[in-house]
């Protein structure tokens, strides 16, 4: 069994070399969850500051594209 810590780093001595150049998805899935979390948590109070109201159906919409390209951003070590 892998310890958590080969988990979240990685093994740059399995696979391709460019492999060791991403993040467990153990640390992408959680962090992109955040990341789109707070997006929408500071759009539904800073509209409604402005007398704009957010659109959940674009939200519902937004949502899950933001947090698949948020997941691969922080995979890839885009962000």
């Amino acid at each position: 069994m892998k310890s958590l810590s080969k988990l979240i780093k990685g093994n740059p001595k399995e696979g391709s070399p460019s492999r060791s150049d991403n993040r467990s998805w153990v640390v992408a899935i959680p962090v992109a969850a955040v990341l789109v979390g707070v997006g929408i948590f500071l759009s539904a109070v800073i509209n409604p500051l402005f007398g704009r109201y957010v659109h959940w159906d674009w939200m519902a919409v937004l949502a899950p594209v933001l947090f698949i390209a948020a997941v691969t951003a922080v995979r890839r070590r885009w962000i």
